[in-house]
């Protein structure tokens, strides 16, 4: 790993560990592009716009703890791949507070321009934390669908 891989995969870590489990956001114009663009869920640009999607799901999960399981860094690009758990306190997407555990995973690919995150692409496991919420997007009749077609094939 060169020496700029290996800065820019402490950065990645460090958004995980200090911002994210640590709540300490007064680091993000550190670790940040100013107009750092994240695309998952919804897209959000900028370091206000960050902020306010950290805000968003603190409220929703005021314990969350993020693991980092893997990093990979090759070139301008780091890959992360982490486990968050946390209890639903509060409301999420128009879900009121269930109280319950959940594990959610994810990958998020981020691109380094300059030592700070420019962009990310983040993959996460929406079905299944859904799921855990007792809240399943797919239809029963859909869910009994794939299983047939899945033994099927």
């Amino acid at each position: 790993m060169t020496d700029i891989e290996s800065t820019n995969a402490a950065v990645a870590r460090r958004l995980y560990e200090e911002v994210l489990n640590r709540q300490n956001t007064a680091l993000l114009p550190e670790l940040l592009a100013p107009d750092v663009l994240f695309h998952g869920a919804s897209e959000e640009q900028g370091i206000a716009a960050y902020q306010a999607l950290v805000a968003r799901l603190r409220v929703a999960f005021p314990d969350q703890r993020f693991t980092i399981e893997d990093t990979i860094a090759s070139g301008d690009r780091v890959v992360v791949r982490w486990n968050m758990e946390a209890t639903h306190s509060g409301p999420l997407a128009g879900i009121p507070a269930t109280g319950k555990r959940v594990t959610q995973r994810a990958i998020v690919i981020y691109r380094f321009k300059d030592g700070k995150v420019a962009e990310a692409w983040a993959l996460m496991d929406q079905v299944g934390m859904l799921r855990q919420l007792g809240r399943d997007p797919l239809p029963a009749a859909n869910r009994s669908g794939q299983a047939a077609q899945g033994a099927q094939g």
